[in-house]
């Protein structure tokens, strides 16, 4: 990974503790790290957050890199994702470039884009190397699955497991959406539920509003970019 020196990240609003809602600037994505930019607020069950673009999007990075360009940094970065697009199966949750431009819907990534600029968010846990190992895992065994907005989130002891289902482990769905695939793949390995109003469907403003992502001494878990 590319290594290149940086200023430290200019603050946004200040909680009472004195530390921000959110930092503002990065220089590097990590593995885990989690991408989203905010939905709009009518969606029903969605937590609020200013200056929502349609559903929002949400993305987990799965390999990382580093550089002051935002551009060059998303295009350096792998992420996995699902997305609502008519695209083939293949396609629904695929790994590809944080950034890259194709004619094809299936190899285009412009979901986070400068046009975006100030209103992205990195989000990051505070997690051990074989946590993060288990929830990259998890996200790419869901290759091959739908994106579908009726999809829905999976729990332990779900009374719709059993030892017969077709299903990999309790956690294992079907059809995904962007953020529900977050979600899950980071509950299923830590049991952190990162959804703050715990509704039916998790959204990408729910991730950020998520207080597992609220900024100490020791991490800045949401920064904007």
């Amino acid at each position: 990974m590319e290594k290149i020196k940086h200023e430290n990240p200019t603050v946004l609003v200040q909680d009472s503790n004195n530390l921000p809602f959110a930092y503002e600037g990065i220089h590097d994505l990590r593995r885990g790290d989690i991408i989203v930019k905010p939905n709009l607020n009518f969606l029903p069950g969605t937590s609020f957050m200013n200056n929502g673009i349609g559903f929002g999007h949400a993305a987990l990075v799965v390999s990382g890199y580093s550089h002051e360009n935002m551009d060059s940094l998303l295009a350096g970065a792998t992420i996995i994702e699902s997305i609502a697009k008519d695209v083939p199966v293949e396609f629904q949750v695929r790994e590809i470039r944080g950034l890259i431009k194709n004619k094809s819907k299936a190899y285009n990534n412009t979901n986070f884009a400068g046009r975006y600029k100030g209103n992205r968010y990195r989000l990051r846990l505070s997690l051990t190397e074989t946590q993060i190992d288990s929830i990259i895992a998890f996200a790419k065994a869901q290759k091959m699955d739908y994106s579908a907005w009726n999809a829905s989130k999976s729990f332990r002891n779900d009374s719709l497991f059993s030892s017969t289902s077709q299903r990999k482990n309790w956690a294992d769905n079907k059809t995904w959406y962007c953020s529900l695939l977050v979600w899950q793949s980071v509950y299923y390995v830590t049991n952190i539920d990162l959804d703050p109003n715990q509704g039916y469907m998790v959204y990408p403003n729910d991730l950020i509003n998520s207080n597992f992502f609220d900024n100490t001494h020791e991490n800045q878990g949401r920064v904007k970019f």
